[in-house]
């Protein structure tokens, strides 16, 4: 992340109390020592997770870092190939098991995004912060306006609630097709 998305994340997390990310890193990091209650992280690659977990200290928040298991991976635990196609959905839908209506922001920043924006959207409250990076400079990510209004964009990193009003119907048909797409 740029500088300036650094900082308008920064401005989101510290009044965030439950903070829920797919993809794991420097956010990870920073969010620990702004979130109030709890920060969750998602990852794909096990020896990420492990490289991570040390440059957190001892956060205020409560801590929860999780492997998702969608097979071997490669740079930035995107999956190999897709003889493990059948777990990729795994990791969109891992959201679904922890505390959706405590979570007041979510950043989507790994692996499936829209499959993970959508899955986020159909289950946080209405008024959670959605955040996606590289939003702005792809394209095949924007579908997620039929759903979501944008509050706020800073380079790449866009940031959204849930329009009031959505066809749920059309949320979990957008997930399915996006669920096996690790982009």
């Amino acid at each position: 992340m740029t500088p300036k998305e650094v900082d308008l994340l920064s401005s989101f997390l510290s009044k965030t109390d439950h903070y829920f990310e797919f993809g794991m890193g420097g956010t990870t990091i920073l969010a620990s020592g702004l979130v109030a209650k709890s920060v969750t992280s998602i990852e794909s690659d096990k020896k990420w997770i492990e490289k991570v977990r040390p440059e957190i200290g001892n956060p205020k928040p409560k801590i929860t870092l999780r492997h998702i298991n969608v097979g071997p991976t490669g740079g930035w635990g995107t999956p190999v190939g897709k003889t493990h196609e059948h777990l990729f959905p795994a990791y969109p839908h891992a959201i679904v098991d922890s505390d959706t209506d405590k979570i007041d922001f979510c950043l989507v920043d790994g692996r499936f995004r829209v499959a993970c924006f959508m899955t986020a959207l159909l289950w946080l409250r209405q008024d959670a912060i959605i955040a996606i990076h590289d939003y702005t400079v792809r394209p095949q990510y924007h579908l997620i306006e039929e759903f979501a209004r944008n509050v706020s964009t800073c380079n790449t990193l866009a940031l959204f609630v849930r329009r009031s009003g959505v066809n749920t119907e059309r949320m979990h048909a957008v997930i399915n097709d996006y669920a096996r797409n690790h982009e």
